[in-house]
């Protein structure tokens, strides 16, 4: 019912008593009485960067959460009996629980505001936390595991939809500070676990204080001033009227514009995601077999690197127009894998973190430079439901991969099922640099 970003000269507001109205949907005198007393609350006109910033953070603090156990799954493992199935089922229920909800609500912020999703999302996120702090057996880890898969759900549309009407004038920017947030909330989130994790509950602290830093972030999220979203409509336009209608389940469908750019950064964004699923499932077994370490934050450390070397790319590469460059980018992400593999069969720890730094950065230009040219030709009044698209396609890759993956782990054993999965990954990642080479140059 709330939004960030920042009111076009378009939109009309009503006053009343000198404070605006929270949102310009509703003729001031069929405006409920629950909007006009949020008005009261919501005063806090803050600078355009101070929205952006909460924005950022919202985002990057629940995808840090949402991987924060990802260096104590082995411990988990020990304590309570989970098998390598067990511990990747756990990733994709927070997966399976989170594109749902994508599908169900994505549009919701073009209607609702995206703050009206945000700040539900974070203050939803912290719940998860203490549901996953206090497990004690799988379906709790699950239920919690769950629940931060609603809110990332509830979020991710409406947080990349609220920097692009925030930086309308710098697409670019608002679709780095996006992959940013996401990727670099994923590869932090290990390494915080693993150094929080250091006490006599490893699950207590590190969710416990996270959950804290969500419910703090709520209060500026909820008294700072609201704006619609959308483009500039012209004075004369009727305030937008949002009826039960609007927020109906909505089928998933293709945008019109811009469809092979979009189909180009979602297969790229699938492929690459289900390599960071398998990295962050598997990743620390995987390193302590090499480096002979059980050590939590090696683990997470080896877990990051893939993770952390794209969100570095992404923020300080530009993202390019050149089709060669994209199909180089997928192809040295099928290098990194195979420098991962041989590092297992060679016994080489070398290989592993190159093969991890090297298939970071070039997934980082590609996906950044195919989801920038994707973003920028949505139509800005539908970007909620488009990118909440996207994201669903992305987040699968997520989910199947990994199951797959821990079951072939269960009956063959680690090396050789992510041999297998490492092969159909490169295979994947050759096919879309072809495509990508053969598509018509942007200008």
């Amino acid at each position: 019912m709330a939004d960030l970003s920042p009111a076009g000269p378009g939109l009309r507001t009503a006053q009343l008593d000198g404070r605006r109205l929270s949102e310009a949907l509703l003729p001031l005198e069929l405006a409920p009485r629950a909007q006009l007393q949020l008005a009261a609350i919501s005063r806090w006109n803050a600078l355009r960067g101070v929205r952006v910033g909460l924005v950022s953070t919202a985002l990057l603090l629940m995808l840090i959460g949402a991987n924060l156990a990802t260096p104590i799954y082995p411990l988990l493992q020990q304590r309570l009996s989970l098998t390598p199935l067990d511990t990747t089922i756990l990733f994709t229920v927070y997966v399976f629980a989170l594109v749902p909800v994508l599908a169900v609500v994505g549009h919701w912020s073009d209607h609702l505001g995206r703050r009206a999703l945000i700040l539900p999302a974070v203050a939803l996120a912290a719940a998860g936390d203490v549901v996953f702090a206090t497990a004690g057996g799988f379906w709790q880890l699950a239920a919690g595991r769950a629940v931060q898969g609603i809110a990332v759900g509830l979020s991710t549309g409406a947080a990349g939809a609220a920097l692009g009407d925030l930086l309308p004038e710098r697409p670019t920017l608002a679709a780095k500070l996006t992959l940013a947030c996401s990727a670099g909330g994923v590869a932090i989130g290990p390494i915080v676990g693993a150094l929080l994790s250091g006490g006599s509950d490893p699950l207590l602290t590190p969710f416990l204080l996270h959950a804290v830093g969500l419910l703090a972030l709520c209060v500026p999220l909820a008294v700072v001033h609201p704006r619609m979203p959308g483009r500039n409509r012209p004075p004369a336009s009727p305030p937008r009227i949002t009826t039960p209608a609007h927020l109906r389940p909505q089928r998933l469908a293709l945008p019109t514009a811009g469809r092979r750019e979009f189909l180009l950064a979602a297969g790229a964004g699938f492929v690459s995601y289900g390599v960071f699923g398998v990295y962050l499932a598997l990743a620390p077994a995987f390193s302590a077999r090499l480096l002979h370490t059980s050590s939590h934050l090696t683990g997470a450390i080896v877990a990051a690197l893939l993770l952390g070397s794209s969100a570095v790319a992404q923020l300080l590469v530009p993202p390019t127009a050149d089709r060669l460059v994209i199909a180089l980018g997928m192809t040295g992400l099928a290098t990194g894998l195979g420098l991962v593999v041989t590092a297992q069969y060679t016994g080489t720890p070398a290989l592993l973190f190159i093969g991890s730094v090297l298939g970071g950065i070039c997934q980082g230009v590609a996906f950044r430079s195919l989801f920038t040219a994707a973003v920028a030709a949505m139509n800005p009044e539908r970007r909620g439901s488009e990118l909440s698209s996207l994201w669903i396609i992305v987040y699968l890759g997520s989910s199947a991969p990994i199951i797959a993956v821990g079951a072939l782990t269960q009956r063959y054993g680690l090396l050789p099922a992510v041999s297998g999965f490492a092969t159909l990954a490169a295979v994947a990642c050759a096919g879309l640099a072809l495509a990508v080479a053969r598509s018509p140059k942007r200008g």
